[in-house]
């Protein structure tokens, strides 16, 4: 049986430059993930995916800036939040729905999440008068006006620029005060951690009345239909349970966990539920909690950026965490939920910078365990090793006008709200023109040491991998001669090595899927994408 393949060839050879790039790719190690990132500026209407020479491989514009993230869905096409509208385009940017949050009432901003039926979760904004907050409980004393509560609502795309909301989650159903007896709410968190203290107030900041959660990042698992958000101003991370109906979600009873939209699970600052110190205190001002993927090195754990910011800590980090779940139930120690500390934490520099962001950024975990963080303030997108090794690091060049070439760039000029870095096998990319299109700076010399070369002709069967009984063999177009032959699988491992290589064919035992086939000249590495089929 003959198992027909795909191939990208990657060329990369060291060379002394004469100057260091300031913008587009600026660091590179043999040891980067291989995938694309996508990311979208926010002062200007762009979407941008690059590999990891820094080169353009497709870009979409829309009519409005970001608000703030967009994702690549599984079947190729852009899920965008405008600052208004919420868009799917496909590959080569032809509007394939549109939905006007605003002008329906929905106060859209920071993040979205797809979900596999094809709805969309959404963070929105609802704003309440002091009168309304008061009568849930709130302390008049610590009311200034308007206070902003979020609620999540899930949408369903409909036609081409429709959407009804099939579910919905609101913070103001899950309140709870011990300031007025009279009032609604009432009873001690302490006792009830499912819900929030209204009248909470975080000893660093005293005035996020207006933005009293400030919720900036989303996640789904459809494994435990289950969401997590993060909640800035509070410095906690919450789970909350999908499975429920919108009348179950706004109580407290119905669902998997028969809790209806109580908290399951909240991290990050104890001193919220009154079960900890100010030494407790693990978030500040967190960023970009998500779920590890399933089939990554760390599945199932919780990856997150801590920004930092507390009048303390003047570094941002990276950290790992393990919600611990029996059954429907996340266990505590001590009236804490658990763990106690994160699994695995890392901060440090990135050429020859502290990481330090008060604001945005963000951070998820790769297959094989790596890690991307986006420095929103400098642009910046970097990946680096669980030993804390920097690998990567890219500039984006896009603001109101393409930066050139060492230009001074200025923070906040060419900022990013978040990046996401897709492996090479996924699913969306199938079909796709991966075709490299050059940088979107003017130039770059680092990006030129990775430029898209073929050594084989054009005719993707002249490179085949046939499968007999016992053997898979990989058969080149001619006889070959090469200090060495690695072959890659998509999570970094290596599965089959070999050196001083001459023949026209590789005999390895490799299942269907995705792999990297590096080929060693003396300095001249070549890297072929196959993939199996």
């Amino acid at each position: 049986m003959i198992k027909k393949i795909t191939f990208v060839i990657l060329l990369t050879v060291s060379f002394v430059r004469s100057q260091t790039p300031t913008v587009g790719l600026l660091y590179s190690d043999s040891q980067v993930t291989e995938g694309y990132t996508l990311f979208t500026p926010e002062v200007n209407q762009s979407v941008y995916l690059i590999n990891n020479c820094g080169e353009k491989i497709n870009e979409w514009t829309f009519k409005e800036l970001p608000g703030a993230t967009c994702y690549l869905l599984e079947n190729g096409t852009l899920l965008r939040a405008g600052k208004n509208a919420i868009e799917i385009r496909d590959w080569d940017n032809n509007v394939l729905w549109s939905y006007e949050m605003r002008a329906n009432g929905l106060n859209q901003h920071h993040d979205i999440e797809p979900l596999p039926n094809g709805n969309i979760l959404c963070i929105v904004r609802d704003s309440y008068s002091n009168i309304e907050i008061i009568a849930n409980g709130k302390d008049p004393l610590k009311v200034g006006g308007t206070i902003d509560l979020d609620k999540i609502v899930e949408l369903k795309p409909i036609g081409t620029n429709d959407a009804e909301i099939v579910w919905e989650w609101k913070f103001i159903d899950h309140l709870i005060q011990d300031y007025d007896d009279t009032k609604a709410n009432y009873g001690s968190v302490e006792n009830h951690p499912e819900r929030i203290d209204i009248n909470y107030i975080d000893p660093y900041f005293e005035d996020f009345d207006r933005g009293f959660t400030h919720v900036n990042g989303i996640d789904y698992n459809s494994q435990l239909d289950q969401i997590i958000i993060s909640a800035r101003h509070l410095n906690e991370i919450y789970i909350i349970d999908h499975s429920t109906t919108t009348a179950e979600a706004s109580g407290h009873t119905g669902g998997n966990s028969n809790r209806g939209g109580d908290i399951l699970w909240r991290w990050g600052n104890p001193m919220v539920y009154r079960q900890g110190g100010v030494e407790d205190q693990k978030l500040f001002l967190q960023h970009d909690v998500k779920w590890v993927e399933p089939g990554y090195l760390d599945e199932g754990k919780l990856s997150v950026f801590n920004n930092g910011g507390d009048g303390i800590r003047s570094f941002s980090s990276v950290h790992l965490l393990d919600s611990e779940i029996s059954g429907n139930t996340y266990t505590k120690e001590k009236n804490k939920f658990k763990p106690l500390d994160f699994n695995w934490s890392w901060t440090g520099s990135i050429l020859g910078r502290t990481i330090y962001e008060t604001k945005k950024s963000g951070t998820h975990s790769l297959p094989n365990g790596n890690f991307i963080i986006c420095e929103t303030s400098l642009g910046q997108v970097s990946e680096i090793t669980k030993t804390g090794e920097h690998i990567w690091t890219y500039k984006n060049p896009s603001g109101k006008d393409i930066f050139n070439q060492f230009d001074d760039v200025s923070p906040n000029f060419n900022s990013i709200f978040r990046a996401e870095k897709y492996p090479s096998n996924y699913i969306g990319f199938l079909g796709k023109d991966l075709t490299p299109k050059g940088v979107i700076e003017n130039e770059n010399s680092l990006s030129k040491t990775c430029t898209t070369l073929s050594i084989f002709t054009s005719d993707v069967d002249n490179l085949k991998i046939l499968n007999p009984v016992y053997d898979n063999i990989l058969k080149f177009n001619k006889e070959i001669k090469l200090d060495a032959i690695k072959i890659i699988d998509v999570n970094g491992r290596t599965v089959f090595t070999t050196k001083n290589f001459l023949n026209d064919h590789i005999v390895v035992d490799i299942n269907s899927g995705f792999y990297f086939i590096e080929l060693r000249e003396a300095e001249v590495i070549k890297r072929i994408k196959i993939i199996i089929i």
